[in-house]
């Protein structure tokens, strides 16, 4: 029977002071994404994957985001812009979600920690 599954904010054991790997990234414009991401949760049959996510300052460009994603910003900030004008930055405590074929760009100032869940 499944049971509840839950996440750490500093990610399972040792995860936070691990060393980072580069991470998949689109059009980098800008720094290079060094972070480590950790699923608690995946459902492949659904598309489904769930977990904690960290990177270093970066910023990238999207020609057409690849998944629905829902993320809480546990430390950092984003800031999204869109090729239609739209602006916002979150940041700790902040939830949101990126929806699948967003054009912009993510510009990451600082180092940034997030939950995540990926639909696709």
């Amino acid at each position: 029977m499944p049971e509840p599954i839950r996440f750490a904010p500093t990610g399972p054991e040792g995860w936070l002071a691990a060393p980072g790997e580069p991470l998949e990234h689109a059009e980098l414009l800008k720094g290079t994404p060094v972070g480590l991401d950790h699923a608690y949760f995946t459902r492949p049959e659904a598309g489904l994957r769930a977990g904690i996510w960290r990177s270093g300052p970066y910023t990238e460009r999207y020609d057409g985001y690849p998944v629905d994603e829902f993320m809480v910003v546990l430390d950092g900030e984003v800031t999204l812009e869109s090729d239609d004008g739209f602006r916002d930055t979150y940041r700790k405590g902040d939830a949101f979600l990126l929806p699948k074929g967003f054009r912009g760009v993510w510009h990451q100032p600082v180092a940034m920690l997030k939950y995540y869940v990926i639909i696709g």
